[in-house]
């Protein structure tokens, strides 16, 4: 034998790493390809890989009332956050939602998700102001805020920023910069996806079917 020859049972060794290296590579292809299928059944909601459990929170409703992680809880919600003097993001924004459940109404789904528009502008977005705003959308929208340190607690798990601007010296008029995404919250009040902007209407019914289902 020459001397440049691998023994037997060395070879035999590597012949045995080499198929398994196969079978792994194999492996992690097809598992590559399951996870981009189950991407792809999706239009455009982007799911997390491991929802992410929320800490409870003290926010209140337009109406006054408490809202709490528990309000969360036990149904699908959308969560969307804006100021009522948004020029274009947010009426758009809730007019894509407000079609969204308005198909969903007519295609007789028996449970909606709840629609929540969180103001991150509570001087000026509070009481009837608010509630008017939201429910000329749809009259089943949630409308809430909370002082400063009520929003930063929420905004900051949720992965939400906003900053206001100076107001104007004359008018005193500012406007408010912020996320525009609308955050998927699952039955168990937990973070599960997203859907980035704009919306259409029809893209949001079909995942909110085959998330929900």
């Amino acid at each position: 034998m020459s001397t440049l020859s691998l023994p037997q049972r060395q070879t035999g060794r590597i012949a045995l790493i080499l198929i398994i290296m196969v079978a792994a590579v194999a492996a992690g292809l097809f598992a590559s390809r399951s996870m981009i299928d189950r991407t792809m059944d999706l239009r455009a909601a982007t799911l997390f890989p491991t929802p992410r459990a929320l800490s409870d929170f003290q926010m209140e409703k337009a109406t006054g009332e408490p809202f709490t992680l528990e309000n969360l809880q036990g149904q699908w919600s959308l969560l969307f956050f804006g100021f009522t003097n948004c020029p274009d993001v947010c009426p758009d924004t809730l007019a894509m939602l407000a079609q969204s459940m308005e198909q969903l109404r007519l295609m007789r789904r028996e449970e909606l998700p709840q629609v929540v528009f969180v103001s991150v502008d509570p001087d000026r977005d509070y009481g009837d102001l608010l509630a008017d705003y939201v429910s000329w959308f749809d009259p089943e929208f949630v409308a809430v805020t909370g002082a400063e340190e009520q929003l930063q607690a929420l905004t900051r798990q949720l992965g939400i920023v906003y900053w206001r601007e100076t107001p104007d010296g004359r008018t005193g008029f500012y406007n408010v910069d912020h996320s525009a995404a609308v955050l998927i919250i699952d039955p168990q009040g937990r973070l599960h996806g997203r859907f980035g902007h704009p919306l259409v209407p029809e893209d949001v019914v079909a995942d909110l079917f085959r998330i929900s289902s």
